[in-house]
């Protein structure tokens, strides 16, 4: 696949390719295990069993993505996403309980918690840790490109610290702390729309 075809498609139409490549799936994997691996962890499953779930989850996504008719008006991807692997989870623990009634009386009740869970919660969730996980994200993405001061005045800024605190600091003005900020929160906000758009439409 060359460069110019990636970049014409997201990561979620290429995924969905039944040729896709290795790469792209570890693209895919990369960008979505750890939003997975939190809604699974909104369960309330124990986190010993978090990472087999998570396995199971994208052994499923695996198979289920190149028949995935993708219809961003009427469903967003996380939404699909956590709809899927709200299914995986309760299949494990239907699999689990009906194995060995007797004995595993944790999988029946984790069963029973995870039914009361309707389908808009599982979309309130699903919402609610994708805009953290897009934030954490393009945080991390836009880190290593901002200019030192740029860098300094808007980790301080997460931290609370006063703008007249930071000014000291760098030895610079409030005024020009104010326009660090802004120019740090617009290359964030500019993130944020990017990902947006390579990970859900």
């Amino acid at each position: 696949m060359s460069d110019s075809y990636k970049t014409r498609l997201t990561l979620i139409e290429r995924v969905r390719q039944v040729e896709r490549d290795d790469d792209c799936w570890e693209d895919f994997v990369s960008s979505y295990r750890a939003y997975i691996f939190v809604i699974i962890r909104r369960f309330n499953i124990k986190e010993t069993l978090c990472e087999d779930l998570l396995q199971e989850v994208l052994l499923q996504l695996w198979k289920s993505l190149p028949k995935f008719e993708y219809r961003p008006k009427e469903c967003r991807f996380r939404t699909w996403l956590s709809l899927v692997t709200c299914s995986v989870v309760k299949n494990h623990f239907k699999s689990k309980a009906a194995r060995n009634k007797q004995q595993e009386i944790e999988y029946e009740e984790a069963l029973h918690a995870l039914d009361k869970i309707s389908e808009p919660e599982v979309e309130a969730i699903a919402e609610s840790e994708w805009k953290i996980f897009i934030a954490e994200k393009a945080l991390e993405n836009i880190r290593p490109q901002l200019p030192e001061k740029q860098k300094v005045v808007f980790e301080a800024s997460l931290r609370g610290q006063s703008d007249a605190d930071v000014a000291r600091q760098l030895d610079t003005t409030e005024a020009s702390v104010r326009v660090y900020r802004q120019r740090a929160r617009n290359a964030l906000m500019k993130e944020i729309l990017r990902l947006n758009k390579e990970l859900d439409s």
